[in-house]
């Protein structure tokens, strides 16, 4: 589902799909809800060609609209450095 949608896109990167929620464990962004299950509470992060976390959005829903621009931003931020 998610290549399909980079596909679409034309994005060159990937998405990840966590099945089973490991990543979302691992990252701290696993949210638990009595009744409802657990969810992954979405995320953005910038992870450099080294493999470490260099930038972590963590209020990607309340942002979506400006989302993009402040990934945008930061990346260039970084390679600034």
């Amino acid at each position: 589902k998610n290549s399909a949608f980079c596909r679409e896109e034309k994005l060159d990167f990937f998405m990840l799909t966590d099945e089973g929620g490991s990543i979302s464990k691992a990252y701290g962004s696993s949210l638990s809800i009595p009744g409802f299950g657990t969810f992954s509470n979405r995320q953005t992060y910038i992870i450099d060609p080294q493999q470490n976390v260099r930038w972590v959005f963590v209020d990607v829903e309340s942002h979506i609209p400006r989302h993009s621009a402040e990934v945008l931003e930061k990346l260039k931020e970084l390679q600034a450095v």
